[in-house]
Order: structure tokens, then sequence, then C-alpha cells
């Protein structure tokens, strides 16, 4: 499992793959940030995408036998 943190508030989020992590933030971003997520372009979309990839692959690994 890797935590990461939303790069647009205090949240932090916590997941066993990427694809989950994804659909995390998404929910995440279309209740607290939909302003961010609904009105940016293709190269917007992009760059935050970039820079997810960027914050996962970085992300330590984290036990879940706590």
């Amino acid at each position: 499992m890797k935590t990461i943190e939303c790069h647009d508030c205090e949240g932090k989020f916590t997941a066993t793959t990427k694809e989950e992590i994804l659909g995390i933030l998404y929910d995440h971003y279309i209740k607290n940030h939909n302003e961010i997520i609904t009105n940016v372009n293709d190269e917007e979309k992009k760059n935050w995408m970039s820079r997810f990839e960027k914050d996962w692959a970085q992300a330590q690994e984290v036990s879940n036998n706590l």
C-alpha cells in the first residue's frame, strides 16, 4: 500500500494500486475540488497526471498491519 497527499489540500489517501488511488482521488476532487477538475484544458490534465505519476512512483510503501 502507498499513501499520497492531495495537491490542493491536506488530504492523505492510501491504496494498494495506482488505479485504486486514482478512483479515490477522483471522488475526493469531485467532492472537494470540483472547480479544479472541471475547468481545465487537456494540457492541465496532462500536467496533473504527470505530477500524480511522479508522486505515486516516489510514495513509500506502508504496512497495513497497524
